[in-house]
């Protein structure tokens, strides 16, 4: 998939309108990209591109929905999906890779973040260019899940807890919030047979 920019930046971010009057939609977001790239070196923005149509859009979707097959492609992914603060979304690959690094493993072990700033939601991927090491998924977790924690996010954002995750969640919930899910799923499904396993076995 072509980049439809010139150069290359650090961070890129994808905003998609949705409204009844097309041209209504396109204006105001071109007001907004001439206000966000004013000022020179102190621009917001360095550089942007308007999607003219709904192909050239998909496009566009693709290369961030590209993201996560790059990383598969390249080796085993280590995948974190949680909620930050927005100002910290971006510190938790950073240090990440900090991490990597002091452990002698960033030649083979890379760090990527994207997301959702709507909502403060960060893809953390991690990818082990030699397959699946259990070195680097001990560097991770559950270091990861604390400085979450620290941070004052969640440990699982839009995909939930799941299996994986289950013992991390007193990370992110009150004993109180523990107590009173576990009593609702005794409540409401006494045999366990309702999403058995998951997040309260």
């Amino acid at each position: 998939v072509r980049d439809p920019l010139e150069e290359k930046f650090p961070f890129y971010v994808l905003v998609e309108t949705s409204g009844s009057d097309g041209e209504h939609d396109q204006e105001k977001l071109h007001r907004f990209l001439e206000a966000a790239m004013s000022g020179d070196d102190d621009a917001a923005v360095q550089d942007g591109v308007v999607a003219a149509d709904e192909t050239q859009a998909r496009a566009i979707w693709r290369l961030r929905e590209g993201v996560s097959d790059a990383m598969t492609t390249a080796g085993y992914v280590y995948k974190y999906d949680v909620s930050l603060p927005l100002q910290r979304m971006y510190e938790l690959v950073e240090e990440t890779r900090v991490k990597l690094q002091a452990a002698g493993v960033e030649a083979t072990a890379k760090a990527a973040g994207y997301g959702h700033l709507g909502d403060a939601n960060l893809h953390l991927n991690v990818t082990s260019l030699s397959g699946r090491d259990d070195k680097v998924l001990d560097l991770l977790e559950p270091w990861i899940f604390e400085w979450v924690s620290k941070a004052k996010g969640s440990i699982s954002a839009e995909h939930g807890i799941g299996q994986c995750k289950p013992h991390y969640l007193h990370l992110s919930k009150a004993e109180s919030a523990m107590n009173l899910m576990k009593t609702m799923k005794a409540t409401m499904d006494p045999k366990g047979i309702l999403n058995p396993y998951k997040v309260l076995a």
